[in-house]
């Protein structure tokens, strides 16, 4: 009786074929012959139980060349595993819930520096615990506020579905945060912090209990955080005096506002690089006898970029010069790129009016009301002295305009 082959079932005939062409090869001892034995036949062998003629196999393999010997050694190990295969299939079939993915909030740990959050997910419930070694149908995404993970994995033979919803402590930086696996069934995310601090914790509300800190990154990061904490208590220290700068030298107040703005293009020079917070408090508590030339830019790329790059070495050596020119003199420049609320005019918010040159006085900027230079840009350090001299002559087309808001913009 022959049976065929149905379902992944060797008919009779094809392994008795196998089995008659493998002894023969064993009992004559024919390598030539032996080499011949395909992967197919050696497969149906070990499908049909047929071990001991295949170990026989395997031993005379031995006694011919090291590529024979390797040659079956890989037959019989690809055998060996599609059985293993099967096995594995038959044990996840015992459960009734195989096929079902089960849920997993996977274990995570953290850490951070002043400008990054680090974390280290492993698909397993605990961190200490085993689980899948890598996962597939991923979904990342991270906003501003929040990081939303799933995957799917399997570990001891069952199907697993991994999912964290995280609405982050603070605000983060979307776009500019990343992701990619890692080895050893494990996946890392940077979050970009939108502000420079320390959060005390990574998500709101109680924190799940499988995640933990990261200690070997925290402990790498940790004096830079020091270095933070320190500065942070510094800053607040600033803000709780707050409430005494009535009776702090005015001059004093205004270098210790003008400070705190980043430094940029105009770094390392005497031009004075005005920001919000500077200018809002210029404004309500000007120095007396204060008279300012201020050059308003566009950092990005907005206006007339030829003009503000070759006023920048003129506008340096007026900073230099104009102090001592003009008594109560500062030079001064506004970034419109990262100070839009000063920048609301029609031409300066299009980029069309910048480089915009703007003069006024302690008494003038409390009104609200400035002089605009209106002559060549550039021009020389005399042209710009006169034009920010008191009772100087006005140059020709030269205005002087009351701003359409009060105080927020020059």
């Amino acid at each position: 009786l022959v049976t065929v082959q149905c379902a992944g079932i060797t008919s009779d005939a094809t392994t008795s074929a196998a089995y008659e062409k493998v002894s023969k090869a064993v009992a004559t001892g024919n390598q030539a012959e032996a080499a011949k034995i395909t992967a197919e036949e050696v497969d149906i062998l070990v499908q049909r139980g047929h071990h001991q003629i295949v170990k026989e196999l395997v031993e005379l393999s031995h006694k011919g060349s090291d590529e024979d010997s390797q040659r079956t050694a890989t037959k019989v190990r690809q055998a060996i595993q599609a059985a293993k295969n099967r096995l594995d299939d038959l044990t996840r079939a015992l459960d009734r819930n195989y096929g079902k993915a089960v849920e997993v909030s996977p274990a995570a740990q953290w850490a951070q520096n002043s400008t990054h959050i680090f974390v280290t997910i492993k698909f397993a419930q605990r961190w200490n615990a085993p689980g899948a070694l890598e996962v597939e149908n991923e979904t990342v995404e991270i906003s501003d506020c929040c990081f939303n993970f799933t995957a799917f994995g399997e570990h001891s033979f069952i199907v697993r579905r991994y999912h964290l919803s995280w609405h982050l402590h603070a605000a983060v930086l979307g776009k500019a945060s990343s992701w990619h696996f890692a080895a050893a069934g494990r996946m890392a995310v940077t979050f970009v912090k939108a502000d420079a601090k320390r959060w005390p914790s990574l998500v709101q509300g109680s924190a799940p209990k499988n995640l933990g800190v990261w200690r070997d990154m925290q402990e790498k990061w940790s004096s830079e955080m020091d270095t933070l904490e320190k500065g942070t208590k510094k800053a607040a220290k600033k803000e709780k005096k707050a409430d005494d700068e009535d009776d702090e030298d005015p001059a004093e107040l205004e270098a210790d506002h003008i400070s705190r703005c980043k430094s940029t293009t105009y770094r390392g020079s005497a031009v004075a690089e005005l920001c919000g917070d500077a200018l809002t408090h210029l404004m309500s508590r000007p120095v007396k006898g204060r008279k300012w030339l201020v050059q308003f830019y566009h950092s990005e790329g907005k206006g007339d970029t030829a003009a503000m790059r070759s006023i920048l070495p003129i506008w340096k050596r007026l900073a230099d010069v104009y102090p001592s020119s003009v008594p109560g003199g500062r030079v001064a420049v506004l970034d419109c790129a990262h100070n839009q609320e000063f920048c609301t005019d029609e031409e300066m918010a299009t980029g069309k009016g910048l480089p915009k040159i703007e003069y006024f006085t302690a008494e003038s900027l409390n009104e609200g009301v400035a002089n605009t230079y209106t002559g060549s840009i550039p021009a020389s350090l005399e042209d710009f002295i006169e034009f920010g001299t008191p009772q100087a002559t006005k140059e020709p087309g030269e205005k002087k305009k009351k701003k359409k808001s009060k105080k927020k913009e020059l």
